[in-house]
Order: C-alpha cells, then sequence, then structure tokens
C-alpha cells in the first residue's frame, strides 16, 4: 500500500498540485489524501478512477503493477489551479487513454 501512496504522491507533485487541490477535486479531507500517501488508509475505487483520469495513467499503473505510463504534459498559464480545471484535465485524459486503446485494437 505504501508504493501506490508514494506513486501517487509523486504523479501529484509532477503536475504541481498541492494536496489541498488534489483532495479538493477528489472531494475528500486533505487529511485523507495524506494518510492515502503515507499508505494509512485504502483507496476507494472511485478514488482510483478519478486519480487515473486526472494522472492520464492506467490503475494498474497507479498500484504498481506495471511500470507503463505515457505521460501527458500540461502547461498552465495560472498560477491557481480550480476543480474545474483538473475535471478538464481528466476528462481530456480519458479521451486520449480512450483513443489510445482504440488505435491499439485497430492495429490488431
Amino acid at each position: 500500500m505504501k508504493n501506490v501512496g508514494a506513486r501517487m504522491e509523486t504523479l501529484r507533485e509532477n503536475m504541481n498540485l498541492t494536496p489541498q487541490a488534489l483532495s479538493s477535486y477528489l472531494d475528500i479531507p486533505t487529511e485523507d489524501l495524506l494518510d492515502m500517501e503515507n499508505g494509512n488508509k485504502n483507496i476507494t475505487l472511485s478514488i482510483l478512477n478519478k486519480l487515473c483520469s486526472l494522472f492520464g495513467c492506467s490503475e494498474s499503473y497507479l498500484l504498481c503493477r506495471s511500470e507503463e505510463f505515457d505521460y501527458t504534459k500540461f502547461a498552465f498559464r495560472s498560477s491557481s489551479i480550480e476543480v474545474a480545471d483538473l475535471e478538464g484535465i481528466a476528462s481530456m485524459n480519458r479521451i486520449y487513454m480512450n483513443m489510445k486503446y482504440l488505435t491499439s485494437k485497430m492495429d490488431d
């Protein structure tokens, strides 16, 4: 569980998100997020889904079952990020991941 939390924290930091911003997006208390990152609290399926959408990674990657991750970087023009911004990024990542999946199936 601790590796999953460490991976969560690394992904959050790579996006330059504060624990407060990510916990607002997840609609959970910041303390719960920090407990998850420290391996002291389990990640629910709904949280896992939201995290994977936001970070643009598979469940397998976030759960440390895979090392395959195609990182997509976003550039922000604002110093503050709102929950709606994170929801937009998560939506774009879901579209990208679905297109990538469909393209791989067409190649088969």
